[in-house]
């Protein structure tokens, strides 16, 4: 049955039996029967009342239904749809209307599907192989007898006569939910969150399996064909299939290509219908050939609709006047789903849907800008990079942490800051949440500078933000006037260079870039930093910068710098490891105009392994591939990789500035906010460094071999020498006669080795 119940609008229409000079043989036989007057009907063409009949109707009652007070107003259906109290509730040329029918034990509201009248050759196949009535009521019998969620079938109607049939009803109990087409509406305009999405997802792949299961081939599986009933508590239960007049039952389990045919009729973005798929298939990979026949349907079907215009040139040329209906999916470029888990938003296309809706113009654009700047950059690199180590650097307040700045964790937060002894903050505003987060997070900065803490600003776009450029320019306003004198540095936008961040090309991060610097001149004093890309991507940074008008210029080259997620600092990247990759920031930030030399990382971390959907690399579904391999790094390396980026990024000189992201989070944080804020290895690391080093001054890299890191420090009365390898461990020490050698924790060490974890070793100053 093709109707729904659409929540959002409730719209109804009254019911009213169609015009007479359309359809008058249908009239005149509807007319007749709320006349009183009989009509004769039977399967072969003679008069007669058969088994099975109701009134002037052949059809069949469900028995649980099967009473003389349902019976008698089946039998003058027509009548009964002539009230006033039937309600169509959808289009279409076979309908369906919503009407109350008294039963033995009270009223029940019924969904009544009238199907249209139809070719004489289509009543000669349907004369012999059912209408679609019968074979709607017969798989509805069978999907219920079988537990598979349906709508409970109540009869079907028939009237024949002389072989035509003149009307055929299918009547079931109407049932007050959601399709699953408009709740994934519902989720892309106006809740925009992953995880009602993955809930939608899991809900209705293994329904649309177990269906599969017991030889169910459906035919005709849109998504608006799958009800999604609540129960009283609010939770979803179990979803209802309906329109079956296509469906079969197969006397064999379903081939894969049976199945591909109803699975190629879900409409949701490549990445989701991929997870789509490996639930429906018990969590594991897809059959190659069930992939195969999936993407061949997917692809006759999206033929079919694009080509409605050639295949009807006369229903398209009468209504292409008509104002549009407003579009059930959002355009591929506007999905943008928020992962509160690991804090970032979903990739919700494929890879071959974002190729499609990319402008390849901007990429050339880019890549030639890259040509043209790459000689005068070479240089500059490699000046940098023959001053790494070279100076001194002062450690204090040089690295800082990510807090999340929502009601139930700035009190946990705020301890734990406290703990590491209060280094400066980063703190997002994100476009998308709501004012209140925004005026919490506010307070938070103020707290945070009364207490003398440094506190850095990140505002984060939407694809809301880039559609409705005016509500991006009323978040500005409010945010960076409240936050002026209290933030060290404003970071504007964040990782451009991801579709999935909501910006797709060079003039939309310039629109949201603009309002920021013309705030600017009402707030000549606040430094704002960007263009905040991610990953060893340094084009979309030559872009970014050439992109900015001349008076426009960043007080620092902020940027989101994830050099191996499940590798150590040290890793090369072709041949650039940390050290060279802080080394090509800093001389992008000498030869540009338009940004200060400063380098600040906004964000860095390492994906904690076993977390699942809490990872960021695994989120926000654990796929057969994660389920083979580790999907991050172990707390132990998680700890000594940390150390050993923040050391080689702030005392190389390259980099100003590293924020840790983030403070707590299951999936990355030094923290683990699920399991009641337990520390982990790597927040008691991050302690004792500060305690360590907080108050001391990078001096100099000793000589060592290629794989030994050995750094000088020395505070107002010790000398320190931290070291590490980055594989296996090495027994022979450097000349330095520590007077204690500590772990990368604090605990003294008795008989030190350099290993892949930090030491620090101490002796008082000379």
């Amino acid at each position: 049955m093709n109707y729904r119940y659409n929540s959002f609008t409730a719209k109804t229409q009254k019911y009213s039996l169609p015009d007479h000079n359309q359809h008058s043989n249908h009239n005149n036989i509807l007319f007749r029967i709320i006349r009183g007057q009989h009509l004769t009907h039977s399967f072969d063409g003679s008069a007669a009342t058969l088994a099975g009949s109701i009134g002037i109707y052949h059809g069949e009652i469900a028995p649980e239904f099967d009473k003389d007070i349902l019976r008698s107003q089946l039998a003058q259906i027509s009548n009964v749809l002539s009230k006033d109290n039937v309600v169509k509730i959808s289009n279409g040329p076979d309908y369906v209307v919503k009407l109350p029918l008294q039963t033995e034990t009270g009223e029940i509201q019924v969904a009544l599907k009238i199907f249209k009248r139809q070719s004489w050759f289509k009543d000669r196949y349907d004369h012999k192989h059912k209408s679609k009535a019968e074979r709607s009521y017969t798989a509805a019998r069978y999907l219920q007898n079988h537990r598979i969620g349906t709508p409970a079938p109540i009869a079907w109607l028939d009237l024949w006569e002389n072989n035509r049939l003149l009307e055929s009803y299918f009547l079931s109990v109407f049932q007050p939910a959601i399709c699953f087409r408009d709740a994934l509406s519902d989720v892309y305009f106006n809740i925009r969150n992953n995880e009602n999405l993955m809930e939608l997802l899991h809900l209705v792949a293994p329904a649309i399996s177990a269906m599969h299961a017991e030889n169910f081939f459906h035919g005709d599986l849109g998504n608006q064909n799958i009800l999604l009933p609540k129960n009283a508590d609010g939770t979803w239960a179990q979803p209802q299939f309906i329109d079956l007049n296509r469906a079969t039952v197969k006397t064999h389990p379903l081939t894969d290509k049976e199945r591909a045919f109803d699975l190629s009729r879900a409409i949701l973005p490549g990445n989701y219908l991929n997870f789509f798929k490996y639930i429906y298939c018990n969590h594991q990979m897809p059959s190659r050939e069930l992939e195969k026949y999936e993407q061949t349907y997917r692809s006759r079907f999206a033929f079919h609709r694009k080509s409605r215009h050639f295949r009807h040139p006369l229903r398209y040329l009468k209504n292409r006047h008509k104002n549009p209906k407003p579009a059930v999916y959002p355009d591929p470029k506007d999905y943008w789903l928020w992962d509160e888990k690991s804090a970032q938003p979903m990739i919700a296309l494929s890879r071959e849907e974002k190729h499609r809706e990319r402008f390849f113009g901007d990429t050339l654009k880019m890549i030639g800008q890259g040509i043209a700047t790459l000689p005068g950059l070479w240089g500059a690199y490699k000046k940098v990079k023959q001053q790494s180590f070279q100076s001194p650097v002062v450690i204090k307040n040089r690295v800082g942490v990510a807090l999340h700045p929502h009601a139930e964790y700035i009190e946990n937060e705020i301890k734990l800051l406290g703990e590491l002894g209060n280094p400066p903050v980063l703190l997002r505003f994100c476009h998308h949440e709501d004012e209140n987060i925004w005026t919490n997070t506010i307070a938070l900065i103020e707290r945070l500078k009364r207490d003398g803490i440094e506190v850095m600003v990140a505002l984060l776009q939407d694809r809301e933000a880039v559609l409705h450029p005016e509500k991006w320019e009323a978040f500005l306003h409010k945010i960076i006037p409240a936050v002026a004198d209290f933030a060290s540095h404003i970071e504007i936008t964040h990782a451009y260079n991801r579709i999935k961040w909501g910006v797709w090309n060079m003039n939309e991060l310039q629109q949201l870039l603009a309002p920021a610097f013309e705030l600017k001149k009402q707030f000549p004093h606040i430094k704002l930093t960007g263009p905040a890309c991610i990953d060893f991507e340094y084009l979309p940074v030559i872009a970014a910068l050439k992109s900015l008008p001349k008076n426009y210029s960043f007080a620092a080259l902020s940027h989101l710098l994830y050099v191996d997620r499940r590798g150590a600092p040290e890793n090369p990247q072709g041949m650039f490891s940390t050290l060279e990759k802080c080394a090509m920031l800093k001389a992008l930030t000498t030869l540009s105009p338009h940004c200060e030399d400063k380098v600040i990382i906004s964000e860095v971390n390492w994906p904690v392994e076993h977390t699942d959907i809490w990872s960021p690399v695994v989120c926000p579904y654990v796929t057969p591939k994660w389920k083979n391999k580790p999907s991050g790094e172990s707390e132990q390396d998680y700890a000594n990789f940390m150390l050993r980026y923040i050391a080689i990024a702030i005392c190389s000189g390259h980099v100003e500035q590293v924020f840790w992201w983030r403070l707590s989070a299951k999936g990355y944080g030094l923290v683990d906010d699920q399991d009641g804020f337990r520390q982990r290895e790597a927040f008691k690391a991050l302690q004792y460094f500060f305690l360590r080093l907080g108050d001391a001054t990078f001096l100099k890299r000793w000589p060592s071999s290629q794989n030994t890191y050995l750094l000088e420090f020395q505070n107002p009365t010790q000398q320190i020498l931290m070291a590490w390898c980055t594989k296996g461990e090495i027994n022979e020490l450097p000349n330095f006669d520590p007077q204690q050698t500590y772990s990368r924790t604090g605990d003294v060490i008795k008989n030190p080795v350099i290993s892949e974890s930090p030491i620090y070793m101490v002796r008082p100053l000379l």
